[in-house]
């Protein structure tokens, strides 16, 4: 479940030391903090968000002496979904440390994590460019400038933090993210013989390195070589975020269980809530769904989007993702309670008016509390070629957010767990869940667009039939792709690898 739950442990705060005053004693407002803090430590042991939330407030408020603690607290506002918290709570921690370069560091990786890219850049171009030393700054200003959408100043400063670490798997794996190696050979050359200096690497830098070698290996057509460097990448991944297949499939059995048609109607019934404002778009990573949410984004009367992650907290609300878990809730404290929580967490997170797509990759999983509870939502599933999804996952670097996609075997377990929920949700859904097959969209895109804005109840405009041209940030491993016009370079994408690709085809097709 989300970390607030164990955050006592995680920042300590059961480890608070009694505030004092110049003097040494406490004073009366270091009592009340104190007697606040308790307080947030029970409702956290309680796992009672409403009053997690309410305690962070009075302590915000109270602007209570927690220093260090309350970049710890920020960080838990943001698995709270709770914006305006994380944004004071990190100012505390600023203002704790005298605004000194290195609490400003950490506000831009706080800014990130809540979609605050061009602050985050604002804020790492005001920094001198010493700190917190000029390696680290050159990679934090680098992936700032990726997030905000400015190439040319990420590629400046990320050939900068090459220049001065060419052992560094992040600095490596985030130019690829920005470059097409078969444009740059020079770049590709240069990454492919950085290799003999990841020899002594951590871990986690020796798998990010191997993501982008395995990229300029691809684009230099050098297929067994791009494989075996996505392998290794893959290898380290793995061995340090371990994927286990029995809570895998316990949570897809869980996100289906007792519902069918009628009781999602029933539940939906009882919404008494406008919940029409977010699009559900479903698929597996690397099947396009950003594309489909670069259409959508690209239309006026849709604002925002992303992988923003907030339907756990419904589901935490809930209990667990089943219908039974949903049906006591909803009995207990009514549908529009969990409608009321979701706008909170969309108005938290996107203040701007209009409607927000969502492409968490779990939402599959939330899915029958997500239909019963939003019942105005639209619901769209990408389906891609699954050898072509296969070889894209296993060569994209997700780390710990996706840990199936570490071995072949394991992609083709989840694959099929995914297939088993489409069938479900497809028969407890109907037409209300829109599929589209990824391979007739980059093919026949006009007719699919237009299905999808009509899906959605959205009127034809022009803009969203040349999603290329849509210049919003876009933060996931498809970014370069979909500043392309529409085509079809990734159907038949691992054909050159079909033979490397036999672990997967053998446990998927079987």
């Amino acid at each position: 479940m989300a970390s607030y739950l164990t955050i006592v442990s995680i920042c300590g705060c059961s480890d608070v030391p009694p505030p004092t005053n110049a003097s040494g004693n406490a004073s009366r407002g270091d009592e009340t903090a104190l007697r606040l803090v308790a307080r947030f430590q029970r409702a956290v042991q309680r796992r009672d968000r409403s009053e997690i939330v309410d305690r962070l407030r009075e302590l915000v408020a109270l602007r209570a002496p927690l220093a260090d603690q309350w970049l710890q607290l920020s960080l838990m506002s943001v698995d709270l979904g709770e914006i305006g918290l994380v944004r004071q709570a990190i100012d505390l921690y600023v203002e704790s440390f005298g605004g000194s370069p290195a609490a400003l560091h950490r506000k831009i990786g706080i800014l990130a994590r809540i979609g605050a890219f061009d602050e985050a850049l604002a804020l790492a171009r005001a920094m001198p460019v010493t700190e917190p030393d000029p390696f680290s700054y050159a990679l934090s200003r680098g992936a700032a400038a990726i997030n905000a959408g400015e190439p040319e100043e990420a590629r400046q400063w990320l050939g900068e933090a090459i220049r001065m670490r060419p052992n560094s798997g992040s600095a490596w794996h985030s130019i690829a993210q920005l470059v097409d190696f078969a444009d740059e050979p020079a770049l590709a050359s240069q990454a492919i013989a950085a290799e003999a200096e990841m020899r002594g690497a951590p871990p986690a830098e020796r798998a990010l390195y191997h993501y982008a070698l395995s990229k300029a290996y691809v684009a230099q057509g050098e297929h067994a070589r791009a494989f075996a460097a996505a392998a290794r990448a893959a290898s380290e991944t793995k061995a340090l975020f371990p994927y286990d297949r029995r809570v895998d499939r316990q949570t897809a059995v869980e996100a289906v269980a007792g519902y069918d048609p009628g009781r999602i109607a029933s539940i939906a019934r009882q919404q008494s809530e406008p919940t029409g404002r977010s699009v559900f778009v479903m698929g597996s990573p690397r099947s396009g769904t950003t594309l489909i949410e670069q259409v959508l984004t690209a239309h006026s009367e849709v604002c925002d989007g992303g992988e923003i992650d907030l339907l756990r907290l419904l589901v935490h609300e809930a209990g667990d993702a089943s219908y039974p878990a949903l049906d006591r809730y909803v009995a207990g404290k009514g549908a529009s309670s969990l409608a009321l929580l979701w706008h909170h967490l969309l108005d938290e997170r996107f203040p701007k008016a209009g409607r927000i797509v969502d492409k968490t990759t779990d939402t599959s999983r939330k899915l029958g509390l997500a239909a019963s509870v939003l019942p105005e939502a639209p619901l769209i599933w990408l389906k891609r070629d699954p050898l072509d999804c296969a070889w894209s996952c296993f060569r994209t670097c997700f780390m710990a957010g996706i840990r199936w996609s570490n071995d072949l075997s394991d992609i083709a377990f989840n694959f099929r767990l995914e297939d088993e929920l489409l069938d479900r949700w497809q028969r407890n859904l109907g037409d209300r869940l829109l599929v589209v097959p990824f391979e007739q969209l980059v093919t026949e895109p006009e007719p699919w667009i237009r299905a999808m804005l009509s899906h959605c109840g959205l009127a034809e405009e022009p803009r969203a039939f040349a999603p290329h041209e849509n210049r919003r940030v876009v933060t996931t491993a498809s970014a370069m792709q979909v500043r392309r016009p529409i085509n079809r370079t990734g159907i038949g994408s691992a054909e050159p690898y079909r033979e490397h690709l036999k672990p997967f085809i053998q446990a998927y097709y079987g």
